[in-house]
């Protein structure tokens, strides 16, 4: 079996990183960039308690730490008020994590043309927001068969990104990757539809 993984969410199942060759119609023709939406799945939708680590108004990046102490940075979406949040308080949020829409396995890296195709389509969660796509080049430092995702972090620098596999019949090839592969991804951002002050901190 090829190692390469073609991990294309278009509808459907799963849950978020998170964090795939090329996609392709039923005919076989690579559809054109942005041709069709491919909405994030409901169950990618994540309800966390934690605390504001960081936050960048002009990026509208937020960075949330768990009383795990794990952080997730997310964009906040534009029904989130960002002028009554603040770097330590305690929110309620939720988000959608990063879905996979496409990986390529070490030794048989994705023509650009299917790159592109990719980081070219329209994706939604099911609430209608609008996602952006991102190319990574990333190594793997982690992988969860039975949580259907890979951790990925940028080589040059920053935090371990988790992204979910949805395609039930690539969730088969996970065992395929292993920690310290390189691979070219295309993911979607994690997205903050809402961040809420708490009323009572758990930690």
């Amino acid at each position: 079996m090829s190692r390469r993984l073609s991990i294309l969410t278009v509808v459907a199942a799963a849950a978020a990183l998170p964090l795939l060759a090329a996609p392709v119609s039923a005919q076989g023709v690579p559809p054109q960039p942005g041709a069709i939406t491919s909405p994030v799945p409901s169950p990618e939708a994540v309800t966390i308690h934690a605390k504001i680590s960081a936050i960048n108004p002009s990026t509208r990046a937020v960075t949330l730490t768990g009383a795990n102490g794990q952080s997730v940075t997310l964009k906040a979406g534009p029904l989130v008020d960002l002028n009554r949040l603040k770097q330590g308080d305690t929110v309620n949020a939720k988000y959608y994590r990063s879905v996979s829409f496409l990986l390529s396995s070490p030794g048989e890296p994705v023509p650009e043309s299917e790159i592109v195709a990719a980081a070219a389509r329209k994706v939604t969660t099911p609430g209608g927001d609008a996602l952006v796509l991102t190319r990574l080049s990333v190594i793997v430092v982690g992988i969860d068969i039975p949580a259907h995702s890979v951790d990925v972090v940028d080589p040059s620098g920053g935090a371990v990104r988790t992204v979910i596999v949805t395609d039930p019949a690539r969730i088969a090839l996970l065992p395929e990757l292993k920690v310290g592969d390189a691979i070219t991804a295309v993911v979607s951002e994690a997205l903050a539809v809402s961040i809420q002050p708490a009323e009572k901190s758990w930690f």
